[in-house]
């Protein structure tokens, strides 16, 4: 993809549009991205109480090999 090419061609869009309804969102989407300045405050409670679990189970030593969970992979959905 020539990431030029589809930024002029968005331009082009942009410049034409007529529906503010779609203005105001892509204005929304605008300043969401210009004003987060960290990944995780994006993502719901739920989703950090998992990222939060996740690493307690590393510390604990909770853990898997790629081989382990590819061989579990295999086993379950392929390679049979």
């Amino acid at each position: 993809m020539d990431i030029q090419l589809e930024k002029y061609k968005l331009m082009e869009w942009l410049v034409s549009l007529k529906d503010e309804t779609i203005i105001s969102k892509l204005k929304t989407i605008k300043n969401n991205i210009s004003t987060s300045s960290d990944w995780a405050d994006d993502i719901s409670d739920t989703e950090k109480l998992l990222v939060e679990s996740g690493l307690k189970g590393i510390e604990n030593g909770n853990t898997f090999t790629h081989e382990q969970v590819m061989k579990e992979i295999n086993d379950a959905y392929g390679n049979k």
